[in-house]
């Protein structure tokens, strides 16, 4: 009996859980096609880099984790992951920064409720190119839209310059 219970109660937390990471923020509409996801990627971050980020939180599932992949002197890769509210944190550090970021190109592989979007993009601060790269971005739908389950970065750099072919 208590172990029925106590499955019971875990079961119900977990399907709270559940609902409560799929309600977007009203004022941060989730796009309903795959297509929309780099858009509204740009969009959460474009502007100030101390702004209220609802909108980055409503795009990203509560687990999303954001990878980044560098290389290092001795040009092997290496990489550091972040929660959503690392990445947060770390970019409102900048203080009023205007940060504007534009996927240059990108294409779409989908099956049914899931897809991978892989885009170059092009950042911006203070109006002047600060990196360039490649966003690997993996995205399942929800009732309410498309969410961003997590997003692998590589900027560019001398040692791996982006390929033509990813220019818009």
């Amino acid at each position: 009996m208590l172990q029925t219970l106590l499955s019971a109660t875990i079961l119900a937390g977990a399907l709270t859980g559940t609902a409560l990471a799929q309600t977007p923020d009203a004022g941060c509409p989730l796009p309903s096609d795959p297509k929309g996801i780099p858009a509204a990627i740009d969009a959460a971050i474009t502007g100030p880099a101390d702004k209220d980020r609802a909108c980055m939180k409503a795009l990203l599932i509560p687990e999303a984790r954001m990878m980044f992949v560098t290389l290092g002197a001795d040009g092997a890769p290496t990489y550091t992951i972040q929660t959503l509210d690392d990445w947060i944190a770390r970019v409102k550090a900048r203080g009023h920064v205007m940060l504007q970021e534009k996927q240059l190109k990108f294409q779409i592989e989908r099956y049914g409720n899931i897809a991978h979007v892989w885009s170059s993009y092009a950042l911006y601060s203070d109006g002047k190119q600060a990196a360039r790269g490649i966003n690997s971005i993996a995205a399942i739908k929800e009732a309410g839209g498309w969410r961003v389950t997590g997003i692998m970065v590589h900027a560019e750099s001398a040692a791996a310059p982006l390929p033509k072919k990813y220019l818009p």
